[in-house]
């Protein structure tokens, strides 16, 4: 049986971004300082508590590889002192870790062993609690205390279990081993709720008649009374809580399981025994967030099993409920999957007619995809509840930003002339409202995988924000260990209904912090808050009479290009995701044969070329790279040939299509060798963007670099036991000690396989770049520019992050860089791994929206890509938009490394002329005059040498 995500419904509502993104709830309170210090610099913990706050804190802020160091010392120390809840404590915090850094079978021993040390303590506590019943159970004992705390520790200790086989079972299913994933789901300990119907004659089961002994004066002597019925109130309050929630997570877990297995009526009764517990539940549950967005679940969760068997009617009904249900619940950010659901039953039903009802219905079907939208834009990025969407409902966001955006799209080639792709009236606005929501939809999905690691944007953000923002997160983790009852503190436990009531002010108060941030740093507001640019914004702010933005939208039913010019519009449909999707990979094969893939981890050599195997050329089967580079440029651009001719393309790119340079696409399938194809290079300048609106933004800030100085980062070291490191006495210090960073490792393995190992991985030293960096140097002091150069140890991210790098007219980073297409989160640039004080080494996306560069020209110039199953696009446009954000216009990165000799003919070439002191020229001008002058000269002539590298940002 195929298991689903089971953890992420069974945790309260506003703390789901805090267990799945910031790691599950604290078995210790936490008081978290805001200072970013590393674990590297810090003394050796002694106290188990302190250290696991503040591996928590750390985690929490976004420092995996400072956080891993505090929580194996607090395990440590909780096995020596055999304490079974504080190992279990440490064990889930490291689970989370390794969740967050993409390290699932690691994940999986730790929740393993968390499951393990929770189940050995409740079966202490259990007998505890018989020794102090037989105890209490005497004449005169006043022995009752102990007995209620050794009952709630075992009561805490079983429902952290139950959340550990839950975390066991989403791991599996992440992993694909979906009878593992069962097998932990079945083995959880679930009860049935009552009703409150039958609930209301026994009013909480004992609590009732001691109640009912106050009121009419009749108090046994042993029973507690004033303060100690408000707790065994709010003990009871929270016994029902979690049965209840417990109950309908394991319903909606089997839903989903059913469902993922295409076992719709199974999955359709698990949802209905969901939604019929928490809508009976006792009023004091019914009420709580946590069971409200349950309800939301199963009732958007039973619409999509009538959306899959084609139900159309049904589906719409039972979406019109759901959204209905969440209203009435007042949890209005959880009305958007319904809406989403309710526009695609409409629009499917719309597809069966062809009169004037179906007209009607894909009317109403744009009005719900606009209610959805309204409705996520309200979700603040960075929020407890922006994790909800990819943790609660069947769908996500960015299928509704797609499915909108191809709504609207569709409607505009409905309303357009036929035969006609040009755009005005009614089919104008329809395109023009469907491009505005594909331009939201980039900034969304980059804020979305932000979230996925926790990031946290601090760059000119007013420390005393940030440090409210921080304690509101900090207030809202506390909660979450009274709500989940894992803590040791055995202090007073308050009702459910009272948490839950601060936490919605929490989050209220969270959005006023957010919106205070915004108004203080518009660079911040611009990446969080981000205002779409509409069409006719981008053809005054962005475009020239000499540019086309070619914007693709790619779809599941079908994908369509937006061709801009400064006084025109067209739309074309295009093949569906997966067709083009697969057109790009195989003409991306081409470009790249097997042989030429540099190898990223393997053995260290010092090559005159980067990797192992570059000797040969690429491959001579010309007719098949042909083949694949014409097949994808008739898809793609030749439908908007017409308005393209010789102008300037600036083109946004979606899925598969940002790892391929549009430059090597080939007009014709003439041509005799690589020199003489009729590549796109030759007859157009190609620039790209992450999204147009990305470049209205760079505009608008007036960014130019400044000066003479030319940064080059080169050669790092990547092994403490490189000669290059000897006499640095930080070698012990550095993340090397632990085989190499958990982020890195991920995105080792998605660029290079999954075969490749979690430990002894090694990381190839690029000597050829040293070469490269003195060859830049050189022309640079020759165009009179004042050229600095960082290489071994230098070269570390340490240097990046506390030098001041804000004077730069170029910074050119000549190391290995990942383009994590699979899991984009984990995209970066591998500095130096020896010798950091206070980072790993691995400088990811996240970590470079934080850094402050001035306004240089990036150049990154050993890129490489790992296409997996999944083509998320925010591998690259997350890296370029990076840079962006942390100042600089214009970004160069290649989609894959090359030989040292041609890279560096082609670099050469681009610097003269980019630091020409005669006719400088715009990079983007400079790169094309370099890349046809390899063509030209034959010997390099082949795209594998001369197309992978792409300017991304202004080109002016």
């Amino acid at each position: 049986m195929k298991a689903l995500r089971f953890y992420k419904y069974f945790v309260p509502t506003a703390l789901l971004l805090l267990i799945l993104v910031l790691g599950s709830p604290l078995l210790f309170p936490v008081r978290a300082d805001n200072k970013s210090t590393s674990s590297f610099a810090e003394p050796p913990q002694t106290d188990p508590n302190s250290a696991l706050s503040r591996g928590r804190t750390l985690l929490r802020q976004g420092h995996a590889d400072q956080a891993i160091g505090y929580l194996e010392s607090a395990l440590n120390l909780f096995t020596q002192s055999n304490n079974s809840r504080g190992i279990a404590a440490a064990e889930d915090a490291l689970g989370d870790l390794y969740m967050i850094q993409g390290q699932y079978h690691m994940a999986l021993d730790h929740y393993r062993s968390a499951y393990e040390a929770f189940v050995a303590g409740r079966g202490r506590d259990a007998t505890n609690q018989t020794a102090a019943n037989s105890v209490a159970s005497r004449p005169g004992s006043t022995a009752s205390a102990a007995t209620d705390t050794a009952g709630s520790a075992a009561a805490d200790n079983g429902f952290n279990a139950n959340l550990m086989l839950a975390k066991t079972g989403d791991t599996n299913y992440r992993l694909g081993h979906m009878t593992e994933a069962g097998t932990a789901y079945f083995a959880m300990t679930v009860k049935k709720p009552e009703s409150a119907a039958v609930k209301t004659t026994r009013r909480l089961g004992g609590l009732g008649g001691i109640i009912g002994g106050i009121q009419t004066g009749r108090v046994n002597v042993g029973v507690p009374t004033d303060a100690a019925v408000g707790l065994l109130e709010a003990g009871k309050e929270l016994e029902e809580y979690r049965v209840a929630i417990v109950y309908m997570t394991f319903e909606l877990g089997m839903g989903r399981i059913a469902f993922a297995n295409n076992d719709l009526e199974t999955a359709n009764k698990h949802f209905q025994n969901a939604l019929e517990a928490g809508s009976g539940a006792l009023p004091v549950v019914a009420k709580l967030g946590q069971t409200r967005r349950f309800r939301a679940a199963a009732r958007t969760s039973l619409g999509d099993v009538a959306l899959r068997q084609a139900r159309y009617k049904d589906a719409a009904k039972l979406f019109t409920e759901a959204a209905t249900g969440a209203q009435k619940d007042n949890r209005l950010d959880l009305m958007w999957p319904a809406k989403r659901g309710l526009a695609r039953s409409l629009w499917m039903q719309a597809a069966q007619g062809t009169d004037s009802k179906a007209a009607k219905m894909r009317d109403e079907a744009v009005a719900a995809y606009r209610e959805a939208l309204k409705t996520i834009e309200t979700i603040r990025a960075g929020s407890p509840r922006a994790a909800e969407p990819r943790t609660t409902f069947l769908t996500t966001t960015k299928d509704v930003y797609d499915e909108a955006a191809s709504a609207l799209a569709e409607m505009a080639l409905m309303n357009s002339p036929a035969g006609s792709s040009s755009l005005s009236g009614k089919a104008f606005d329809y395109a023009a409202e469907s491009f505005q929501i594909s331009e939201a939809g980039r900034a969304r999905s980059l804020l979305d995988m932000l979230g996925e690691v926790n990031a946290q944007i601090t760059e000119g953000v007013p420390a005393d924000l940030l440090k409210r923002k921080q304690d509101n997160l900090d207030r809202q983790q506390e909660i979450a260990d009274q709500l989940t009852g894992i803590s040791l503190s055995g202090g007073q436990k308050e009702k459910p209904a009272k948490l839950d009531e601060e936490l919605e002010k929490l989050q209220t108060e969270f959005d006023e912090i957010e919106n205070q941030i915004r108004t203080s740093n518009p660079r911040y507001a611009a990446l969080t808050a981000p205002q779409p640019q509409t069409l006719a914004d981008v053809q005054q702010k962005v475009l020239d009479d000499g540019t086309v933005l070619l914007e693709y939208s790619l779809g599941a039913d079908g994908s369509y290009l937006f061709a801009v010019a400064k006084s025109s519009v067209s739309l074309f449909k295009l093949p569906a995701r997966a067709a083009t999707d697969k057109l790009a990979t195989d003409f991306r094969a081409q470009l790249i044969p097997p042989n030429l893939q540099r190898r990223i981890v393997g053995i260290d050599v010092a090559e005159p070329q980067r990797g192992l195997g570059l000797v040969q050329g690429p491959s001579e089967n010309l007719t098949a790279f042909v083949a694949a580079s014409h097949a994808l440029y008739k898809a793609v651009v030749e439908p908007a040939s017409n308005m393209i001719g010789d102008k300037r393309l600036l083109v946004v790119a979606d899925g598969a299509l940002n790892y391929v340079p549009f430059e090597a696409l080939v007009k014709t399938t003439d041509g005799a060798d690589y020199a003489s194809l009729s590549y796109l290079v030759k007859t157009n300048e190609v620039v790209y963007a992450p999204s147009a609106s990305v470049i209205a933004a760079i505009r608008g800030a007036s960014l130019t670099a400044k000066g003479k100085g030319i940064l080059i980062v080169a050669d790092p070291v990547f092994s403490s036991d490189d000669p290059r490191a000897k006499g640095s006495g930080t070698a012990g210090s550095s993340v090397e000690t632990r085989s190499i960073g958990l982020g890195l490792v991920s995105a080792i393995q998605d660029v290079n396989g999954p075969s490749m190992p979690e430990y002894g991985m090694r990381v190839a030293r690029l000597a050829g770049t040293r070469m490269e960096a003195d060859a830049i140097a050189s022309i640079a002091r020759g165009g009179g520019n004042q050229p600095e150069v960082w290489v071994d140890l230098n070269a570390s991210e340490d240097s990046l992050r506390s030098r001041d790098v804000s004077n730069y007219r170029v910074v050119h980073i000549a190391t290995h860089g990942l383009l994590d297409a699979e899991r984009p989160q984990f995209t970066g640039v591998v500095l130096s791994l020896v010798g950091n004080k206070a980072n790993d080494g691995f400088l990811r996306t996240d970590e470079i929206f934080n850094l402050r560069i001035g306004a240089p020209l990036v150049m990154l110039s050993a890129c490489e890509t790992g296409l997996g199953k999944e083509k998320r696009g925010e591998g690259v446009i997350g890296l370029t938009r990076a840079f962006i954000y942390a100042g600089a216009p214009t970004v160069g990165v290649s989609l894959w490394s090359v030989a040292d000799k041609s890279t560096a003919e082609l670099m050469t070439d681009f610097y003269k002329r980019l630091l020409s002191q005669d006719k400088p020229a715009a990079p983007a001008g400079a790169m094309r005059e370099a890349q046809l002058a390899m063509i030209s000269g034959k010997k390099y002539s082949a795209p594998f040498y001369w197309a992978p590298f792409v300017l991304v940002g202004e080109w002016r």
